[in-house]
């Protein structure tokens, strides 16, 4: 009785590799993934150089993770489990209190132009690098010149985890103590990590970006770095919509958590027709939002319509000062509320077709009346971006 229970193990698990197998070669390879909202790796060619460099095999590793039949199902039960043994981890995102999620494995960029991946340190000589980077570039531009290194969900979500935020604390003192004092340097994470611990919605639980009422404030600090005070719009100057309710953003996808959406809110200042937005060289139709993205998985992409190397913003019929904003993904919710004072050039410094790192070119190129930096602390760990800055 024993050997035919054993004789059906081994043909169940023969059939289920042949199964497996066959669907490797059977089915079409995927380019997008939908539910990550990410590309998907596909099947690398082998020559000689990438088989030496060890680059082939960590590819067809990828290719084959990626690529893998029933993959998205699969994860959500690896997830599942890790909540059910009490790890509260999956694929490197957290589940913290009240359903927020948060990264901590990031590519560490080393000085040395090496990588590490999937780590949850920072490099001192690389944030030292940074440091350098930013001063260098303010000091050469000759407009007034201002830096946002906003906050990762980790740094400010802090109170949701029991992930120690030493680190966090240790990365935002490097920075703090390396940039040149004269550099007008605006350090919003003690400010956006008490008003998440007084219960504000400043970071989407699901999602790494800041939500609209953390770019406002972020607005409000950018406006008084300026010294433009006074004119900075109240929350009652704008309609706050809901345009969606069911949000699952890059954490929820990642992780294979079952989620709870965020809610994503626009808001209106009624004048939204006034502005000519364009997007590497074409008008963007919806302006300073692309409503399609809504009913897709990257609703955040309803800002600016998404990822774009150049993002213009003019008001129509009037002269204004222009800022120059080298950014990231974050500062696409933060262009609507800095388009009612000026207009906008904002420059992808992400960009893997540009490089956008030498703003004090930039700036006398656009004619600029002010220099804005803004990307987050995630970019600054993993990317040599800010080490570039001239």
């Amino acid at each position: 009785m024993k050997s035919r229970c054993h004789i059906a193990m081994v043909v169940s698990f023969v059939l289920f590799l042949f199964l497996f197998s066959a669907a490797f070669l059977i089915l079409p390879d995927h380019a997008f993934s939908e539910t990550e909202n990410r590309g998907l790796q596909s099947l690398p060619h082998a020559d000689a150089e990438h088989l030496l460099s060890g680059e082939y095999s960590a590819r067809i590793n990828d290719y084959f993770a990626d690529q893998f039949p029933l993959r998205d199902g699969l994860v959500a039960i690896k997830a599942r489990l890790e909540l059910w043994t009490g790890k509260g981890e999956n694929n490197g995102i957290l589940m913290g209190r009240n359903g927020q999620l948060a990264k901590r494995l990031f590519t560490l960029a080393r000085a040395d132009g090496e990588t590490v991946e999937e780590s949850d340190l920072f490099d001192p000589a690389h944030i030292a690098g940074a440091a350098e980077g930013i001063s260098r570039a303010a000091k050469r531009a000759n407009v007034p010149f201002s830096v946002l290194l906003t906050g990762r969900t980790l740094d400010v979500a802090a109170s949701a985890f029991s992930y120690p935020c030493a680190l966090s604390d240790a990365l935002a003192r490097e920075l703090r103590q390396s940039i040149d004092p004269s550099v007008t340097y605006l350090d919003m994470l003690p400010e956006y990590r008490a008003r998440y611990e007084s219960g504000e919605y400043v970071y989407y639980r699901t999602d790494h970006h800041w939500t609209t009422l953390g770019a406002y404030y972020a607005y409000k600090e950018v406006m008084r770095s300026y010294g433009l005070e006074d004119e900075i719009l109240p929350e009652s100057a704008f309609t706050r919509t809901v345009a969606t309710d069911r949000f699952l953003g890059t954490f929820a996808a990642a992780s294979g958590f079952d989620a709870t959406p965020d809610t994503l809110e626009i808001w209106y200042r009624g004048n939204e027709d006034a502005f000519a937005v364009t997007a590497d060289g074409k008008e963007l139709p919806g302006g300073f939002y692309s409503t399609s993205y809504l009913t897709g998985r990257d609703c955040y992409s309803v800002f600016l319509d998404g990822t774009h190397d150049v993002v213009t913003v003019q008001k129509r019929g009037e002269e204004r000062p222009l800022l120059l904003l080298a950014k990231d993904s974050f500062a696409n919710a933060l262009a609507p509320f800095l388009a009612q004072h000026f207009d906008l050039v904002l420059l992808n410094l992400s960009s893997p077709r540009n490089d956008f790192t030498n703003l004090s070119a930039a700036a006398e190129q656009w004619n600029a009346d002010a220099v804005l930096v803004l990307y987050t602390l995630g970019n600054v760990i993993n990317t040599d971006r800010m080490n570039r800055l001239q």
